[in-house]
């Protein structure tokens, strides 16, 4: 068996690994415009995933037995609110409806089956959303700032200040999890089963969310 410490941060490889060159959300090479349209699909898109994500961990807390994983669950969800809000906000402000936008199956099916993983093993659920989905959430969010830069700076300044901070926080959490709860060969492998599925789950959706984005819908 590895020291989990040690196990976290091969899984981390792993991941990173995963992903090398597979976000699709958005393309550097675009035209100014382009990328400004990207950005404003995500935008919609972060609103849907906010608002998911406050009603998976309301889902998730009252089966976490852990205490110091479920108050820092609380957190979280404190922090998936305010993102939402923050977002919709911007959006009403760039003269956009918020709430018009319709989620792809895809993404339905990624939240529905992680509301629905609230029976399963805490150090699972870490592994899937915090672990996995969040650390790829800060990698989209870097690139995200660094690609409004210049054609709406005051949308990367609020991914700046507001929203990647938390959800560097929110990756940390599932650090924090494994390394208290991965502790023998057996919950290892269960893990490292639960990043691979959430990976390829999470690519499915980026995929999808691609050519949404690309028709200009």
């Amino acid at each position: 068996m590895s020291d989990p410490r040690e196990f976290v941060r091969t899984l981390a490889d792993e991941n990173a690994a995963f992903w090398k060159g597979r976000d699709v959300r958005l393309d550097p090479a675009a035209p100014p415009a382009r990328r400004l349209q990207q950005i404003r699909y995500r935008m919609r898109q972060g609103v849907y995933n906010e608002l998911r994500s406050v009603e998976l961990l309301a889902a998730w807390i009252p089966y976490t037995p852990e205490r110091e994983i479920r108050e820092l669950l609380a957190g979280q969800l404190d922090d998936e609110h305010r993102h939402w809000r923050l977002l919709r906000q911007r959006l009403l402000a760039l003269g956009e409806d918020p709430d018009a936008y319709r989620a792809l199956p895809e993404w339905e099916a990624l939240f529905d089956w992680l509301v629905a993983a609230r029976a399963r093993p805490t150090l699972e659920r870490l592994a899937m959303f915090q672990f996995t989905g969040e650390t790829q959430s800060c990698e989209g969010f870097e690139t995200l700032i660094a690609l409004a830069r210049d054609v709406d700076p005051e949308t990367a300044d609020l991914y700046a200040r507001e929203i990647l901070p938390d959800e560097y926080r929110h990756a940390a959490i599932g650090h924090r999890g494994l390394y208290l709860l991965a502790d023998t060969p057996e919950r290892q492998e269960r893990v490292r089963a639960g990043c691979r599925e959430m990976n390829e789950r999470i690519l499915a959706a980026y995929r999808a969310h691609r050519t949404r984005a690309d028709r200009g819908d």
